[in-house]
């Protein structure tokens, strides 16, 4: 009998061993277990029907059922016990002790055929779920390693600020490519007078957008919310920056929450939306809007 010539087709041949002891091979991987010369190794199926006779679980037979395969088989149980009946036999010399003769019948019952064992189906293990398994955790560790080296790119160089006015002014010293763009206000009645500007750095994809004007909404009826066009994005959908309030009239400076990383921002613009914001804007009211000279 051939043996597998190296370490990986010995533990190929113990796999395939192993396989075809708790399941059974498919003919291509018996074909490959006679290539490796380990087909007529039966220590793995004997193992496996060791394991299976000592974890078989015997049970006594039911009294009734003995009962009923005796009656089945034409002997029955003796009503009474016969007495044993001493035979005290004479000789020449005299009585000899006397020998006890069991006179009670012997039960010996007619084997009953043994049923015919079921056709044994060797049940394959599939691996597909498995592989699914494996796939998803590593898409899982992926999205993790990815959210996290996102997050940290997005950090500052320096701390954040105790306010927003702080921050957006610790971002204009910290990043060279921080770029300030003026707000434009258009013919809604929310942006009557609005004024402001938005600081916006790709290198460090944060930001800011400072108000002035803009008139202050209802949160219960409805919220401001930004979107950045990216140059490398569909116009019809573009980065969601975030939905905010504002509260008073006079200055208001809020960072800027993009969902997505931007490429290359093109236009900011800043819609009246419903509580919580949409994820595609029908853009029916556009109050102010900033972009690149």
């Amino acid at each position: 009998m051939k043996r597998p010539s190296n370490e990986a087709e010995a533990l190929r041949a113990q796999e395939l061993l192993l396989d075809r002891a708790m399941f059974g091979l498919e003919p291509a991987e018996a074909a490959e277990l006679a290539t490796l010369g380990a087909d007529r190794d039966e220590s793995f199926d004997l193992a496996a029907a060791a394991l299976d006779v000592a974890t078989v679980r015997l049970e006594a037979m039911p009294a009734g059922v003995a009962d009923r395969l005796l009656a089945a088989a034409g002997v029955g149980r003796p009503a009474t016990p016969v007495p044993a009946v001493p035979v005290v036999p004479q000789t020449l010399a005299g009585v000899v002790p006397a020998r006890v003769i069991d006179t009670r019948p012997r039960f010996e019952p007619t084997p009953l055929p043994l049923p015919e064992p079921a056709p044994v189906i060797p049940i394959r293990r599939s691996r597909a779920p498995l592989m699914v398994a494996w796939l998803a955790a590593a898409a899982c560790l992926a999205l993790a390693v990815g959210a996290v080296l996102w997050a940290r790119d997005r950090e500052p160089a320096v701390a954040d600020a105790a306010t927003p006015a702080e921050a957006r002014a610790a971002l204009l010293a910290s990043a060279g490519d921080a770029a300030t763009l003026a707000w434009k206000a258009t013919a809604d009645a929310a942006a009557t007078g609005a004024s402001g500007d938005v600081v916006w750095s790709a290198s460090q994809q944060r930001g800011y957008m400072r108000f002035r004007g803009l008139a202050p909404n209802d949160p219960g009826v409805s919220q401001y919310q930004l979107w950045i066009f990216d140059k490398l994005r569909d116009e019809k959908f573009p980065v969601d920056g975030g939905v905010f309030d504002v509260t008073s009239t006079g200055e208001v400076i809020v960072p800027i929450a993009a969902k997505l990383k931007v490429s290359g921002a093109v236009l900011f613009a800043v819609t009246v939306e419903a509580p919580g914001g949409v994820v595609v804007s029908k853009r029916e009211r556009i109050v102010v809007t900033a972009a690149p000279t």
